[in-house]
């Protein structure tokens, strides 16, 4: 996979000041946040999940019945299936925000 430039030159300074001051390179890495440590990972993870949930909390049962159905009434497995189809949206188009207001 390719590496975006901006990452490339932030990864290549690090290096650099790690050369320059005497220190190590795997703490220069991390600090400026360029390694994806366990615990990095499960942060990350976590913050994903708290935005969903966000995201989600903003809906009203209306909003995503509707969106799914083109009504608002309906049953608890239809709630259930426009909440999966809402969620699959997310998750399709997660680095897009256009979906912030659905």
């Amino acid at each position: 996979m390719p590496v975006d430039p901006r990452t490339e030159a932030q990864f290549l300074k690090a290096v650099e000041r790690a050369r320059s001051h005497g220190l190590s390179l795997m703490e220069v890495l991390d600090r400026n946040e360029l390694l994806l440590t366990d615990k990095r990972r499960h942060d990350i993870q976590v913050q994903a999940n708290e935005e969903l949930y966000r995201r989600l909390e903003r809906q009203s049962p209306n909003k995503l019945m509707n969106f799914v159905y083109q009504r608002t009434d309906g049953t608890a497995y239809e709630m259930f299936e426009a909440m999966k189809q809402w969620l699959m949206l997310v998750i399709n188009n997660q680095a897009d925000s256009t979906l912030e207001d659905l």
